[in-house]
């Protein structure tokens, strides 16, 4: 008799397969250093996520009119609604930040739309202090070249970033 011919001994049962883990694939296989900078990445990408879900966004209007000096203004606090303007006219608009945080705020300002080259913002970028508010005047000025009738629409967002005491 040979020993190749001896069944094994060992039930089938009792060969287990080993157990599987959590994060078995890729996650595990990473170096430390590739796992820091995943994870730092993700961290920037929420943060950026946030400031651009809490950013303000106004809706900025004007329509050109025919005459000299005429202004039409439609008071509203939810858009910039510079009203009914002629040629050679301007009108203000303002934005009040209020910073109710524990961290000073950068402030960032970015225009769109027709509208984004007929409007002037006083200030673009700013710092505001915790618990301070700042004024923004908008400001916008119909040129001779405008057309009659014409509507310029656009939209202002206005970007709050914290700055973690920085």
């Amino acid at each position: 008799m040979q020993e190749k011919d001896i069944p094994s001994e060992e039930p089938m049962a009792y060969k287990t397969e080993p157990k599987k883990r959590m994060f078995a694939g890729w996650w595990s296989d990473l170096k430390f250093w590739e796992k820091a900078v995943s994870i730092v990445c993700a961290v920037l990408v929420l943060f950026l996520f946030y400031v651009s879900l809490d950013a303000n966004k106004y809706q900025a209007v004007v329509r050109v009119v025919e005459g000299e000096g005429r202004v039409g203004v439609n008071p509203t606090t939810e858009r910039l609604d510079f009203g009914d303007l002629s040629r050679g006219t301007s009108a203000v608009r303002t934005v009040t930040i209020k910073n109710g945080t524990i961290m000073p705020m950068y402030v960032m300002m970015v225009k769109t739309g027709s509208i984004a080259d007929l409007v002037d913002i006083d200030t673009n970028y700013l710092k505001v202090p915790r618990g301070a508010e700042q004024k923004i005047e908008f400001q916008t000025y119909i040129p001779a070249s405008a057309a009659i009738d014409a509507t310029y629409k656009g939209r202002v967002y206005v970007f709050k970033i914290p700055t973690f005491w920085l």
